[in-house]
């Protein structure tokens, strides 16, 4: 009985950390730009790159 009620709580678990996963998600997709992903969904063979211009008044040697 015990093993019974731990495998249906730990299902429930299971299934509402998926739940959340999806809805997060989803904000993510829905605040993202058009075309903009977060770069952890993103391949790095198929990106372009992104070349940043900096002044050099950092005072980096």
């Amino acid at each position: 009985m015990y093993n019974i009620r731990r495998r249906i709580i730990s299902g429930a678990v299971l299934s509402g950390c998926a739940l959340l996963t999806i809805l997060a998600s989803s904000k993510i997709s829905e605040k993202a730009e058009k075309n903009a992903l977060p770069v952890a969904m993103t391949d790095m063979c198929s990106e372009t790159p992104t070349i940043i211009l900096d002044a050099g008044h950092g005072g980096s040697y």
